[in-house]
């Protein structure tokens, strides 16, 4: 793999030759310009641009700007130096001639050949992979053509094809010993798919919509077109599935359909045939395709979309990826990814620290700890004559160790033993009694086997396997499949148990007609798989290897779950820092910015450079109030004793009736928890406010889970002929408050209801909070603390005012708002202008009268 790095700097571009789609802001000219020098200069840069700003299209266009000048510099600086290489090795060769010392004059020369050689062997891989992507354009405009012209034919689940087993791969990536040019990339990543399908469509638009190649990254959840595996619902079995399909072909390449239907198998995977993958890949690069597209083309011509995509990462320019599959270390392994010199872009990276901290969690039940020590004795018993007393060992000890965990979650009669503790990494292992076991070498043991695997294959067969009748005694082996059944329909009914907790009763109101649908059961009754219990027991032990300062393990027997916590996430940064020629972390609410620098730059604070820009809405197109009195002047703080008080949902339900009158369209308002909305709904209900609002504006609410069809409600609601509007009520940190937009007549008014703080009662953070005051100095958890809620407001408040014509009105409800500490955390567009209601004559009619002032000027 080699990659040129040019000598000479590139100048930054003006701002007409970004290839903006639209006449630039000003602060969008400045971003591209600022992003365009810290990715030439391969710097750190934490730029915040308000949402609504267009930041994710200005730092594309800024991003594929650079990505194209170094390309051409690459050309033209290497033709130019093998030009002036080869004059002076001639130059030499001639002096050499003449040389007195003729052993200098040898060595002078060979350095230069040798600087010559390597030069042209850059470009000679330089042009062969520019002849790949020439033939790659040509196959893709043929494929397409193909593909118009006919139908593909549906391909059988049960096809038998030689081509099908040929080329597959496992989950791991292959190694090449070939040399190759390895391009700059440009690692673009955000939240959720959505908002990488957003810039997809701006990308359209821009000048390097035809000619860059993109590919969008997705899990087998975005991209398999395998009814089998689909069907599967959950990511872990529709990995496992995958994979067995894949570890089939090769190990079984043409299975007969009698044998498959006896043994409850699963086939060949149709859609991995060699010709169609490479087939989907070329048309991927040839045109950007955003995930549902790509998966569409996939089940268009019947090959698979997900190993297309990763076939695709190695010539890709812009490679679109949701935060997991770049943040964390093993998922990049996985899919190949390399970062060495490449640009990494963080969007939406306001929660970048917790969102770390999430990945690298990793939590184990009771259920799935007694399933995988059954599941790996059995596997043990069944091989025991195959295996090597090493393998014997290493196998024992991973059931030892699973024994030994599941002891410690045993509450027993202890009753401090019974509580839930926090300890270090290697206070478990000592607790446990096998602090002397080596588990990085168990851990490469079992990735080098691929132990996880076979075990999982070993324990769906003997799922499969018939039940013991009355005629028949059971064998050891029927009777641990029994177990395993049992477990597997025991961790099923949890997990269904906890969904079915989540759901609201209005969710769960159908009549008795549909009732009866749901509860018919299948034509051919089959046994649900739950996902393996390996893979989490093994990322869990992979954890109690990392530093015993970055994390803590909660031991909870009464819930009887082992989870790990990450506390100090720079050590899974540090690699993306080190490898990236450059990196990016954008957002529209980034400040304050001083523990994200504290935990995650302190090693490169030479590279790091910081850039915060204004909105591009005029003055006066945002009123902001801070709202410390209600209606009936009572003083209003929202915290979690005083929130359901009568006084408090008195005060709030008049405050929504009062400002429905006076607010077109569509007012948002967000309240801090699923629990409180409902507490609100009912008072509206039954005091009588809610019949009084729905006469000028519907009102729908927030249920957890639900989004996309709610706001599709929503909208419909308030563009409907003679509708005064509608009124949403929704929940600080849900769907409706991040990635959502309320432009125009869908948000002309925010309102936040109190300070939306996290439980601080909740271990997890009591233990966040203190690792920081002992890693930071005492405050910085209570720093922390506060953090959290005022980037979940500023949230709140962005998703309103998304474009430069757009207006709105934003109601901070509490009089803690007014505290000077709290303002300087909203963002500045919004600080400067607010406006107190203590501070207005008339009170909260003031704020009213204001408000209709507002929207009557418009």
């Amino acid at each position: 793999m080699a990659q040129y790095t040019p000598h000479q700097p590139l100048a930054t571009p003006t701002a007409q030759e970004f290839g903006f789609p639209y006449t630039p802001y000003g602060i969008q000219e400045q971003l591209m310009q600022e992003l365009f020098q810290v990715l030439e200069k391969g710097q750190v840069g934490i730029f915040e641009s308000p949402t609504g700003t267009g930041k994710s299209l200005t730092l594309t266009c800024g991003s594929l700007t650079w990505l194209a000048r170094h390309e051409e510099m690459v050309r033209a600086e290497m033709l130019a130096r093998i030009g002036g290489a080869k004059l002076e090795l001639a130059e030499l060769e001639k002096q050499g001639e003449q040389a007195q010392d003729w052993l200098e004059s040898q060595a002078k020369s060979r350095t230069q050949r040798e600087e010559l050689h390597k030069l042209q062997h850059m470009q000679q891989l330089l042009d062969k992979q520019e002849q790949q992507l020439v033939e790659m354009r040509k196959r893709a405009k043929s494929f397409k053509k193909q593909s118009r012209k006919q139908r593909p034919v549906e391909t059988s689940q049960e096809s038998n094809s030689d081509t099908d087993s040929e080329h597959e791969t496992a989950d791991e990536p292959e190694e090449t010993s070939e040399d190759y040019y390895r391009p700059v990339q440009i690692f673009f990543c955000s939240r959720t798919h959505s908002q990488l399908t957003q810039i997809i469509s701006e990308l359209r638009k821009t000048p390097y919509g035809q000619s860059v190649r993109c590919i969008s990254l997705g899990s087998r959840q975005q991209l398999c077109v395998n009814s089998q595996v689909r069907s599967l619902k959950q990511v872990a079995l529709m990995n496992e599935r995958c994979l067995d399909m894949a570890s089939k072909s090769k190990s079984q390449p043409n299975p007969s359909k009698k044998s498959r239907l006896a043994t409850g198998a699963s086939s060949r995977c149709p859609f991995k045939a060699a010709f169609l993958v490479d087939s989907l890949r070329d048309l991927a690069l040839s045109e950007p395709l955003d995930i549902e597209e790509l998966a569409g083309q996939g089940a268009a011509c019947g090959g698979c979309s997900y190993y297309a995509s990763r076939s695709a990462l190695e010539q890709a320019q812009l490679i679109l990826l949701p935060y997991q599959l770049l943040l964390q270390k093993s998922a990049r392994q996985q899919l190949g990814i390399k970062l060495k010199g490449s640009i990494v872009i963080v969007d939406e990276a306001h929660n970048l620290l917790d969102t770390l901290a999430q990945l690298h969690g990793v939590e184990i039940n009771r259920q799935r700890l007694e399933r995988a020590r059954v599941e790996i004795s059995s596997y043990k018993e069944h091989f025991q004559k195959r295996f090597s007393t090493k393998n014997l060992l290493k196998i024992n000890q991973l059931i030892y160790i699973v024994r030994r965990l599941l002891k410690a979650l045993d509450p027993g009669d202890n009753t401090q033993t019974n509580c839930s503790r926090m300890l270090r990494t290697y206070e478990l292992t000592a607790e446990g009694d096998f602090f002397n076991i080596d588990l990085c070498e168990l851990l490469d043991f079992c990735a080098r086997t691929r132990f996880a695997r076979k075990v999982q294959g070993h324990a769906a067969k003997m799922q499969r396997e018939p039940q013991p009748s009355e005629n028949r005694p059971p064998t050891l082996s029927s009777a641990r499949s029994l177990i395993l059944q049992r477990l597997a329909s025991e961790q099923t009914e949890k997990e269904k148990t906890k969904k079915q907790g989540k759901r609201k009763l209005e969710e769960m109101d159908d009549t008795v007609e549909e009732r009866q649908e749901k509860e018919e059961p299948p034509k051919e009754p089959h046994l649900e798989l739950a996902p393996s219990p390996i893979r989490p027991l093994l990322a869990f032990l992979e954890t109690l290897t990392s530093n015993a300062e970055d994390g803590r393990i909660l031991l909870d027997p009464q819930q009887g779950t082992l989870k790990y916590l990450l506390l100090d996430p720079a050590e899974q940064f540090a690699d993306i820092l080190d490898e990236a020629r450059a990196v990016v972390i954008a957002g529209g609410t980034m400040q304050p910015t001083q523990e994200l620098k504290e935990q995650l730059f302190t090693s490169c604070k030479d590279r790091l450079v910081e850039r915060f820009y204004n909105h591009v809405v005029p003055e006066d197109a945002v009123l902001p109030f801070v709202v410390s009195n209600g209606p009936n002047r009572a003083l209003l703080r929202f915290n979690f004793a005083q929130r359901a008080s009568p006084e408090m949902l008195q005060e709030l339900s008049m405050i929504l009736q009062n400002l429905c009158q006076v607010v077109p369209g569509g007012v948002v308002c967000f309240l801090p928890s699923y629990e409180y909305l409902d507490k609100v709904y009912d008072y509206l209900e039954q005091s009588g406010t809610l019949e009084r609002i729905t006469r000028r504006k519907t009102l729908f609410r927030e249920v957890s889970g639900s989004a996309e069809q709610l706001l599709e409600k929503y909208a419909l609601a308030i563009k409907a002929a003679g509708s005064g509007g509608a009124l949403l009520l929704s929940v600080v940190g849900g769907k409706l408050s991040e990635g959502l937009n309320f432009a125009d007549d869908l948000g002309r008014a925010v309102i936040v209801v109190g300070l939306p703080y996290p439980n601080r009662q909740a271990p997890e953070l009591q233990q966040r909070m203190r690792h920081l005051d002992e890693k930071l100095g005492p405050g910085s958890g209570n720093e922390f603390y506060e953090n959290l809620c005022m980037k979940a407001v500023n949230q709140c408040i962005g998703r309103a005012v998304r474009h430069i014509k757009d207006y709105a009105c934003v109601y901070l409800l509490d009089e803690r708002y007014a505290n000077a500490g709290i303002r300087r955390k909203l963002p500045e567009w919004i600080s400067r202008h607010i406006v107190e209601a203590s501070a207005v004559k008339g009170g909260f009619g003031a704020v009213q009268a204001r408000t209709a002032k507002f929207f009557k000027s418009r």
